[in-house]
């Protein structure tokens, strides 16, 4: 029986290397070098290109570095569900990775984005079994969603930091007009909101709301969904910023939300 069960979770460890695209691995583990620790900013729709794609930006822990990664949408859903703590009827392909891992004992000790080729990133993942280290190599999208939900730090080497392009200016500037508020917002795909098993499917979602901010105090919650402002529809986060427009006072903004699958209303006395 003991042998039967071995044999099974070492099969399972062996699917979950396959699955993150396995390539050879090392006896010893690799100390990455110059690299630097980041973060997931949020994930969202590249406002640059018409065709819809999804781009993860991640920001350097102590420097505030930007590094915008471009991942198919089936991956960037997954990261974005992650961060937002949705709930989701069944485990999707990184829950089932997260879930093969822990069930034999393995340890994901860090993500790190390696490398930037021919505008193609490049990651690995470093994973510890029973005293032994392994390197694998893998998507940043595959590795970043992984590494979220195991609470494993995300790190980018140094060349990679030098070599990776700017968010473009005019998106920068939509971000701080909300952000004066404590708000961060992105488009509500349609992919997420099937994954949350929403009727709507065009909204606003709450990434993040900085404690203390105008926008916490007003009551706003990580993971709602804005759906109207005035009575004025809301289906992506350009219908929104007028009323944060250079951080100016806008008056009373009565918000109609979704929290929770819920409808509920939010009077906000936007600040000068």
């Amino acid at each position: 029986m003991f042998q039967r069960r071995f044999v099974v979770k070492r099969g399972c460890f062996l699917v979950a290397l396959f699955v993150f695209g396995f390539l050879p691995f090392y006896l010893e583990a690799s100390q990455e070098t110059g690299s630097v620790e980041m973060k997931v900013r949020k994930v969202m729709l590249d406002p640059s290109v018409k065709t819809p794609t999804a781009v993860v930006i991640l920001e350097s822990v102590k420097e505030k570095k930007l590094i915008p990664i471009w991942v198919g949408n089936e991956e960037a859903t997954s990261i974005a569900i992650e961060l937002e703590n949705v709930s989701i009827p069944r485990p999707n392909t990184h829950d089932l990775i997260r879930n093969i891992l822990q069930g034999v004992g393995v340890v994901l000790s860090r993500i790190t984005i390696t490398d930037l080729r021919n505008n193609v990133y490049y990651a690995t993942i470093a994973l510890k079994l029973k005293g032994q280290d392994y390197q694998i190599d893998s998507r940043p999208s595959d590795a970043i969603a992984v590494a979220l939900r195991m609470r494993a730090p995300i790190y980018a080497s140094s060349q990679v930091l030098a070599k990776a392009s700017q968010l473009p200016f005019s998106e920068r500037s939509k971000e701080d007009s909300s952000k004066i508020f404590g708000l961060q917002i992105q488009d509500l795909t349609p992919a997420l909101a099937s994954l949350m098993d929403l009727q709507v499917k065009q909204g606003v979602l709450v990434a993040d709301v900085e404690l203390g901010s105008p926008a916490f105090e007003a009551g706003i919650q990580r993971g709602d969904i804005i759906l109207k402002a005035n009575d004025r529809p809301i289906n992506k986060v350009a219908d929104l910023e007028p009323f944060f427009k250079n951080g100016k006072k806008s008056g009373q903004l009565r918000l109609e939300i979704l929290r929770k699958g819920k409808p509920t209303t939010v009077l906000w006395d936007l600040p000068s």
